[in-house]
């Protein structure tokens, strides 16, 4: 990313068959900006974050599940913001192919 730049965010990354793609847009201590392409049917495996986060839906559409919960899933659609907290054991299926910022705050 350049500073002094108007990009979209759908234009900044990519789509992959064989993987979720990922970039760091920006980073200061633990504060973290990441774009994520997924194919649909992709899945992030479960993980936490360490901090609280959101996630803002660009295009597509994702199933966040908290805990194996199934009172714990979220449809999250583009346009979509939706805030999460640190620690939560959580994972993330593209039902459509989806890109989305994930922002650690």
């Amino acid at each position: 990313m350049t500073h002094h730049n108007v990009e979209e965010l759908k234009d900044m990354i990519e789509f992959c068959d064989e993987r979720i793609n990922s970039k760091v847009l920006a980073e200061n201590g633990e504060s973290k900006a990441v774009l994520f392409a997924m194919k649909k049917e992709q899945c992030m495996p479960e993980h936490t974050s360490p901090r609280n986060a959101f996630i803002y839906l660009i295009e597509g559409e994702i199933e966040f599940e908290i805990n194996h919960e199934e009172n714990e899933k979220y449809k999250v659609k583009k346009g979509d913001i939706f805030f999460f907290n640190a620690d939560e054991k959580h994972t993330v299926l593209a039902k459509k192919d989806t890109k989305m910022l994930v922002v650690r705050i």
